[in-house]
């Protein structure tokens, strides 16, 4: 994965592999069930903790043994002072040795997570350490999640992560996760400070914080919580957003937006106007001409489409309607000929024709709403085109003729319509 070969499945096995391998398992059995029963028995001394690191390391995943380590931390943490720093360091340590041996490791990061939002740590380490993984795996979706965490944390304004995000897509158009962070941070940035969005950011930052000052890592609503140190205040007083003199900046998370739910997604993508969406449409042209059978740009691509949509929703019933289906019109148009620009050079690039074909087939359907003779020939037409399509997809991409048969019979949706003018 991300340029890692494997091993094949046909080698013989290597016999200092397998030695080594059965002696590791050996040892992991002997660690756990030790680890396990001193869980069991609830025994936080230094030597059981000593023994449920050392299993960590041997195997990351096993989240049972970060369960036991959050557990005997809480009443650590709650009591604050050096003990509670000095633990924190220890556990950002482990993490930091375990994610060595498993970079993906979803337990590990978790439990990073967890500690790093109790306080006692240092925001910009955390962010100068993120940076680095991202240098060496620019496509690891765990450390954009965590950058994401984090700079929710400090307050950091969108802007600035945009200008990362571009810095990481212009290094390498196959980033998916660089593209998807574009998808969170433009809605934020272009919303309105009231805006749903917005709201959902606010609040997120609000239950992080209070994670930070609870004793519990299970309560983090704010109820029956024990009276946090002077530390810990401090600390989350260190960590309040950054803001200017026209108030708060607006800071993102992924996670703010997907907890605020689909109408409120639908709503915040139509808050990007119309020429910030222009420009990314430039951008991720050039990744289309550069990489046509990347998958990532084109899935960028159906999102700001999506925006596009939004705009025309919005003003659906209002004198602004025909102005907003004409810019749509447009749009369509402009993003077809990009699409034919690239089949010149390249008659097989799957996924050009597919957006190609679904351009058309939005076209089509913005104009059969139309009431006149000469939209109704138009989408005549493009209903020819668009079954021309995905013919020629099920010959290009045999494997999912069943997708594309599926697609031309309206079974499959074409693009993530927007939400908000039902909502």
């Amino acid at each position: 994965m991300h340029g890692r070969p494997r091993l094949k499945a046909s080698a013989p096995p290597d016999p200092e592999r397998v030695k080594a391998a059965e002696k590791k398992a050996a040892l992991f059995g002997q660690l756990a069930g030790e680890v396990l029963a001193r869980s069991a028995a609830k025994r936080y001394d230094p030597e059981s903790l000593a023994l449920s690191a050392k299993l960590l390391e041997l195997h990351p995943e096993m989240y049972t043994g970060w369960n036991y380590r959050r557990t005997a931390l809480v009443p650590v943490l709650e009591a604050g002072g050096e003990a509670a720093v000095a633990a924190v360091a220890g556990e950002l340590a482990l993490t930091q040795r375990a994610l060595l041996k498993n970079h993906k490791s979803y337990s590990t990061w978790h439990h990073r997570r967890w500690v790093v939002a109790k306080g006692f740590c240092s925001l910009e380490h955390e962010l100068q350490l993120v940076n680095m993984l991202l240098d060496g795996d620019s496509r690891n979706f765990h450390g954009w999640g965590y950058r994401r965490f984090v700079v929710q944390l400090m307050g950091t304004p969108a802007e600035r992560e945009l200008e990362y995000a571009a810095l990481k897509i212009n290094h390498n158009f196959s980033n998916y996760s660089a593209w998807h962070s574009r998808t969170v941070l433009l809605p934020v940035l272009h919303g309105t400070p009231d805006s749903s969005a917005a709201q959902a950011a606010a609040e997120l930052t609000a239950t992080l914080r209070a994670a930070a000052l609870s004793a519990d890592p299970a309560d983090v609503t704010g109820k029956d919580q024990p009276q946090a140190s002077e530390q810990q205040k401090q600390h989350a007083g260190q960590q309040q957003p950054q803001q200017g003199a026209a108030g708060p900046t607006p800071a993102l998370t992924a996670a703010a937006a997907a907890s605020a739910g689909p109408h409120v997604s639908a709503a915040a993508t139509a808050a990007v106007p119309k020429e910030a969406l222009d420009e990314e449409y430039e951008l991720v042209k050039q990744a289309f001409y550069t990489e046509p059978e990347d998958q990532s740009g084109w899935f960028y691509h159906r999102w700001l489409l999506g925006c596009s949509l939004a705009h025309w929703e919005q003003a659906r019933g209002s004198e602004a309607e025909k102005r907003e289906r004409e810019a749509l019109l447009a749009v369509l148009n402009r993003e077809q000929q990009t699409c034919k620009e690239v089949l010149d050079m390249e008659p097989e690039a799957k996924w050009a024709l597919l957006t190609l074909t679904r351009l058309r087939e939005v076209q089509q359907q913005v104009l059969c709403e139309s009431d006149t003779a000469t939209a109704a020939e138009e989408a005549s037409g493009l209903a020819a085109q668009v079954v021309e399509g995905y013919a020629r997809l099920k010959e290009l991409d045999p494997l999912r003729s069943g997708y594309y048969k599926d697609a031309e019979e309206g079974r499959a949706q074409v693009v993530a319509r927007p939400m908000a003018a039902s909502a």
